[in-house]
């Protein structure tokens, strides 16, 4: 165990706000990892799990925290200002390597809420477009001002082709909807999303990773399936990874 000071902090969109911590020197990663931070409560150290939002070449730590009011720990940590301290537990962990389902042509990144974090690492890392020309993220959301860190990447320049597509699930009015109105899940049955996009998923083309609530992963990972789009198991390939975030 070990302590990181926070260097910066950022409210992003309701609910949701970015820690930045130094980085230890000798505490290295891969674009797609979480680790695991908390804080001292009641004498105890109380631990979650958060994806890392910064890239391996960085000399930072960066993190999407959403506020669960009933918590023990997310409130804590909105409160903190500049130059706290913060627990850092072990190495980086998970599975969530895109090394992993390397191949095809287009990397597809479906979330949902602060799923979108480990893709942020994701896009900002350069062994990422090295390996493809082009990423799609896809992000669902209830309200488009939950999407403002996908909606930023769009000011952004790449050395391939990004494209960003922000999905909402409770706005009513035209204007607001984002890129697309519904659920990821509803918007891959329908066709509606690769339209949009202009391309395939397909297991030849296509490698997709998923993050999100486990009732997202489920369904998306039962739709991909039908589609022959399989997660690596056993030392053989496939062109699926996903991870829930909670």
């Amino acid at each position: 165990m070990q302590t990181i000071i926070l260097r910066e902090k950022r409210v992003v969109a309701p609910k949701l706000t970015e820690l930045t911590f130094e980085r230890p020197s000798d505490w290295p990663f891969e674009a797609g990892q979480f680790a695991r931070l908390g804080l001292a409560v009641d004498g105890h150290p109380v631990m979650r799990a958060y994806s890392i939002a910064s890239a391996p070449n960085e000399d930072v730590l960066r993190f999407l925290v959403t506020e669960v009011p009933e918590g023990s720990l997310s409130p804590r940590l909105h409160e903190l200002e500049p130059g706290a301290e913060v627990l850092l537990e072990g190495n980086a962990e998970g599975n969530l390597r895109p090394a992993r389902v390397a191949g095809g042509k287009t990397l597809w990144l479906l979330a949902t809420g602060s799923g979108l974090a480990p893709f942020l690492s994701i896009v900002h890392d350069p062994a990422t477009w090295q390996t493809w020309e082009d990423v799609v993220i896809v992000e669902s959301v209830r309200t488009l001002e939950e999407a403002a860190p996908a909606r930023e990447l769009m000011e952004e320049t790449f050395p391939g082709e990004l494209t960003v597509v922000v999905a909402t699930t409770r706005e009513e009015e035209e204007e607001r909807r984002g890129d697309l109105s519904g659920r990821i899940t509803q918007l891959l049955t329908s066709g509606e999303l690769e339209e949009h996009v202009g391309k395939r998923i397909t297991p030849e083309d296509a490698r997709v990773i998923l993050c999100g609530n486990p009732e997202f992963i489920e369904a998306a990972r039962a739709i991909l399936k039908e589609r022959g789009l399989t997660s690596p198991r056993f030392g053989k390939p496939g062109q699926l990874l996903v991870e829930s975030f909670w």
